[in-house]
């Protein structure tokens, strides 16, 4: 948006209407200002105001053409590294894009299966725990009926001792056969549990994804445009 700016260049007022921000007219106007204060405090290369300025504007002058040389070579550079106008990078980050989608998406994959595996474990497991429980209790009771086995034992020693003919049945804990608890493994309980007993840590990790990213290199690396920067060439001009 234009507006009206308020200005002294070289302790001349003026009035001028332009696009640009106030910063970059403020910047101008210092740059331009010094440059005329410059030339005419210079004894050796006395010149007026009028002069100064436009000595100042043949230097700027030359800069841009020195400019637009530049940029026509760095237009052409990039021409001829990648004659399709950048669409060629852009191409190939897209492409990289979509193997990083594809790699996401078969490690999403993998995430869910092993999802799917620790909830079979962890059933598994509960079912694991409460055999184990049953087991317990079980060797529990079955130390009992041992204990009730050695007072049989010892009261019928001890009637047999008294009374040579006095005889007595065994007592039918001597038959009694605790059951050994049982649990219910299904197929894919099993098939889980066969997988992950062939299998190490080292071996999760190695078969999880890895992403292997090429670096790319930028079409001006190491080119002709490492040389010198834009507007590096500052000529200035003295009235003699």
């Amino acid at each position: 948006m234009r507006q009206k700016f308020s200005i002294t260049v070289a302790d001349v007022p003026m009035n001028v209407v332009c696009d640009e921000a106030k910063e970059v007219v403020d910047a101008a106007i210092a740059t331009l200002d010094g440059q005329i204060r410059a030339l005419t405090a210079d004894k050796a290369h006395h010149c007026t105001k009028t002069e100064a300025a436009l000595l100042a504007g043949l230097d700027h002058a030359t800069q841009c053409i020195h400019l637009r040389e530049k940029v026509a070579e760095l237009e052409e550079l990039i021409h001829k590294t990648d004659p399709t106008g950048g669409t060629f990078e852009a191409s190939l980050l897209r492409g990289e894009n979509e193997t990083l989608r594809a790699e996401l998406q078969i490690s999403r994959g993998s995430y869910d299966a092993l999802l799917q595996d620790n909830a079979t474990l962890f059933a598994l497991n509960a079912k694991l725990v409460r055999q184990n429980n049953e087991s317990n209790a079980r060797a529990d009771r079955m130390h009992d009926q041992v204990l009730s086995i050695l007072t049989e034992v010892r009261e019928l020693r001890e009637r047999l001792a008294a009374m040579c003919v006095e005889t007595r049945d065994p007592s039918p804990s001597y038959t009694t056969r605790e059951p050994e608890p049982e649990i219910e493994i299904t197929p894919n309980e099993q098939q889980i549990t066969h997988k992950y007993e062939q299998m190490d840590l080292d071996d999760i990790l190695n078969t999880a994804p890895q992403i292997q990213r090429s670096a790319t290199a930028h079409p001006l690396e190491g080119s002709a445009a490492d040389g010198a920067p834009v507007g590096e060439s500052e000529p200035t001009y003295y009235n003699d």
